[in-house]
């Protein structure tokens, strides 16, 4: 999976310092502006322009190849569906990402937190996540560069859609561009920092999770055995209410003690 990403293209976007200039972030995105598809804003008392190319070539993004995820072929989704699937049955999406194997639940993630700017549940798989998902893992030559630009500038444009996953790649484009002092800098969360040790606690906490097919069977079956003949445990009767008590002009009533019969 990991491979995948860095044949794709997308390692020197998804890869950076551990440390983010958090204010140096909010004046940006505060004083941007869109205007011809460009980016305008100011930092440090300095004007910042970022263009669709500057922006490719700082991390190294591809240029070619697909500008939009939609028109992936049918027979490529059908053979990634039935690849990311956990369970004898074809994934689909939207749909909880407990239904694929781990390895794709960990690609989810990381497309959920750095690569889209939709701040959604991180436990659904939507379809456009997925459309990303099968671009990065069929291999698809795709034009990174255009597509999270586009993001970036979206980012501007609404608020509402600006990413935590975007602070990382926004700093280093701070760091790049911007010859002043971007004032201190803010460690990460280790939450939001993809190391081998996070790995493995990852793939611990998510390996054991059924999917929730499998957990509907198990319950059918259960109520199925109970059916054919198990004995259903004996409900204890119910202590009589207050309200009920007064009713019938009592002002508190005593608890009855269960007798375990019915």
């Amino acid at each position: 999976m990991f491979k995948s990403l860095e044949d794709t293209g997308l390692g020197g976007f998804l890869e950076g310092t551990t440390f983010v200039f958090e204010n140096a972030v909010t004046e940006f995105f505060i004083n941007a502006k869109v205007i011809a598809g460009t980016i305008v804003s100011t930092l440090c008392n300095q004007k910042l322009v970022i263009t669709e190319d500057m922006f490719s070539t700082t991390f190294k993004l591809p240029t070619e190849g697909m500008t939009g995820l939609v028109d992936i072929p049918k027979e490529t989704i059908f053979e990634m569906r039935s690849r990311f699937s956990a369970i004898n049955v074809p994934f689909r999406a939207p749909s909880k990402k407990r239904e694929m194997q781990i390895e794709y639940r960990l690609l989810h993630d990381i497309v959920a937190k750095s690569l889209c700017a939709k701040a959604v549940s991180f436990d659904t798989v939507t379809c456009e996540k997925f459309e990303f998902m099968v671009a990065i893992s069929a291999g698809i030559s795709v034009n990174w560069g255009r597509i999270l630009f586009q993001r970036l500038l979206s980012m501007v444009k609404n608020p509402k859609k600006q990413s935590q996953g975007y602070m990382v790649s926004v700093s280093i484009l701070m760091e790049t561009l911007v010859k002043a002092d971007l004032e201190a800098s803010i460690k990460l969360h280790l939450q939001n920092v993809l190391t081998c040790k996070y790995e493995e606690t990852y793939i611990k906490k998510n390996q054991d999770i059924t999917p929730e097919e499998e957990s509907r069977k198990r319950t059918e079956d259960t109520a199925s055995n109970t059916e054919d003949g198990e004995t259903h445990p004996a409900q204890p009767a119910v202590t009589e209410t207050l309200a009920a008590a007064k009713e019938k002009g009592v002002d508190k009533p005593k608890k009855r003690k269960t007798t375990g019969e019915v």
